[in-house]
């Protein structure tokens, strides 16, 4: 379904439009920009607060990867972790 490629660092790369479908699946609803980037902002693990980017993205940031869908980006582990976990893995 997603497609996760090994990068440097042990982190993992994955397709953009799989993470808005992620994000749309905990919504019950498409997400507008300032959802999505509250939503990759906003993860915990562990007790502490990580970004689903490994780094926090705005509103505006979030619109213009709307658009890139099939765009590969790279997924803290912590993110990888919640996006399997809420996927039911």
């Amino acid at each position: 379904m997603s497609d996760v490629r090994g990068a440097r660092n042990g982190e993992s790369k994955i397709m953009l439009g799989f993470i808005v479908r992620r994000c749309a699946a905990d919504l019950g609803h498409p997400p507008t920009p300032v959802e999505f980037a509250k939503w990759a902002n906003g993860g915990y693990q562990g007790g502490k607060r990580f970004c689903l980017f490994g780094k926090e993205i705005s509103p505006s940031a979030a619109k213009i990867m709307f658009d890139q869908p099939g765009r590969l980006v790279t997924v803290s582990q912590e993110g990888l972790a919640r996006i399997r976990k809420t996927n039911g893995r």
